[in-house]
């Protein structure tokens, strides 16, 4: 089953009867992803039950672009639940930044006895957000990764009870980073971080007492044959899971297998271990600068085509490309030659490690 299923299963069993568990964590990561800008103010006076959120969300989802699977139907089953219906949902924000290249949202989920989930959302469409996805292998600390101390604080200065802190995707990289990082004044509330297939951090956060200090609070959880988290890398408890379909769409969380409360153990697949090191390799093989040039020349050549979301490469995919090869012939050579490089070199450490396999 996946987790629209366990809300059928677990969903007339109250968070006061049985704590939050893994699985509860990535619904909350999950319901990050839907579009609430318009429903929350911005002095964080809003708040909505989840059973009152879809009532009024209902009306909004029509034209609605996702990168993954579309939240409503999750959304609608934990509204009927006894466990998730009364669920309080506060503190809505959602940013994007060109000039700052991130892209940031996160929701607070107030349950059971007022204790809180805080949730950062992954990337969504927004090409910035992929854009600050890749910077992860160069900065010491993103604009998104900032933004998510911040909010951790705010969330906590305004509630009172125990937290975990969680996300899908490069959320699950700011819920670690933010609890790390935030005021001393609320680690001890924090019980519980969860990256949900999140990428890893460079050298100098995975060196630093304070990312050291949250280890023992915090769990990875990544399917079987997704590469997503482990890009970069991570000393978390790592549970690796199984996934109802293949490849790197496993990354999406409706095909993750639950299994009663937990998800379904697993182990790594052959060719999730070959992009882990092809991928390890190419970035290990640059330098800090190198890595921030490929990524400028890479893309500031979707800017230039025009392109400005996932949903412009999908739905504009043969145009994408000639306008993706023609902004590229109007690059600045020396940024032309860093992408070409950058490929080349990716091509290099997928050989290497083919080579590798072989007796």
């Amino acid at each position: 089953m996946n987790i629209l299923d366990y809300v059928d299963f677990r969903g007339d069993i109250l968070f006061t009867e049985r704590p939050l568990n893994e699985v509860d964590n990535l619904i909350f990561s999950e319901l990050s992803y839907l579009e609430l800008a318009s429903l929350f103010g911005d002095d964080f006076g809003t708040s909505f039950t989840i059973s009152e959120l879809c009532k009024v969300y209902e009306h909004l989802r029509d034209g609605l672009d996702y990168p993954f699977s579309d939240p409503w139907p999750l959304l609608e089953k934990c509204a009927d639940s006894a466990r998730f219906g009364d669920v309080r949902v506060k503190y809505f924000v959602n940013e994007a930044s060109k000039d700052l290249h991130s892209q940031f949202a996160a929701v607070t989920f107030i349950y059971g006895d007022g204790r809180m989930y805080v949730a950062f959302r992954g990337t969504d469409g927004n090409i910035e957000g992929w854009r600050e996805g890749f910077s992860f292998s160069y900065l010491d600390e993103t604009e998104g990764q900032r933004r998510a101390v911040e909010y951790l604080n705010m969330a906590a200065s305004r509630e009172d009870g125990e937290i975990t802190v969680g996300g899908h995707s490069k959320g699950g990289n700011f819920a670690e980073y933010a609890a790390a990082y935030c005021d001393e004044t609320f680690k001890d509330r924090i019980k519980m971080i969860y990256s949900n297939d999140g990428p890893g951090f460079i050298n100098t956060i995975l060196d630093s007492d304070e990312y050291k200090a949250i280890l023992p609070k915090t769990l990875k959880i990544m399917p079987e044959a997704s590469i997503v988290g482990s890009i970069l890398a991570g000393d978390e408890t790592l549970k690796v899971i199984k996934g109802t379909t293949k490849g790197l769409i496993q990354h999406d969380p409706f095909y993750w297998s639950v299994r009663g409360t937990e998800f379904e153990p697993s182990f790594r697949k052959g060719s999730a271990d070959f992009m882990e090191r092809t991928l390890s390799s190419w970035v290990e093989g640059m330098e800090g600068k190198e890595r921030q040039q490929f990524t400028d020349a890479v893309f500031e050549t979707l800017e230039d085509s025009g392109i400005s979301s996932l949903a412009d490469l999908h739905k504009k995919s043969f145009r994408s490309i000639f306008a993706i090869n023609k902004a590229r012939k109007r690059m600045d050579p020396d940024k032309s030659q860093l992408a070409k490089e950058g490929f080349r070199r990716m091509r290099r450490a997928a050989i290497d490690n083919l080579l590798r396999k072989k007796p």
